[in-house]
């Protein structure tokens, strides 16, 4: 299977490639609202496809488990960083 940090860098390079496309769509508020969740289905999304091609023994539950973790893990590592530039 790939490497956690390649999921968890897949999910959050395409998650802003969708916030922008939302905010030209929907409000800023909608966005913000929107994206954890696009962030959390992206990366179990992502995950299951990883399982199914590169590791086919295991669950795909375990393995959306797994990738609603990164999912988390990814939207963690995007709001430190924005409060470490002073963003948030």
């Amino acid at each position: 299977m790939l490497e956690d940090i390649i999921i968890v860098g897949i999910v959050m390079a395409i998650s802003e490639l969708v916030k922008g496309a939302l905010k030209k769509a929907v409000p800023e508020d909608t966005v913000k609202q929107l994206i954890p969740l696009i962030v959390l289905g992206l990366a179990g999304v992502l995950n299951v496809a990883n399982a199914a091609i590169f590791a086919p023994d295991i669950p795909l539950v375990q393995a959306l488990g797994q990738g609603i973790a990164l999912g988390a893990v990814a939207g963690g590592v995007y709001s430190l960083g924005k409060a470490g530039l002073g963003k948030s």
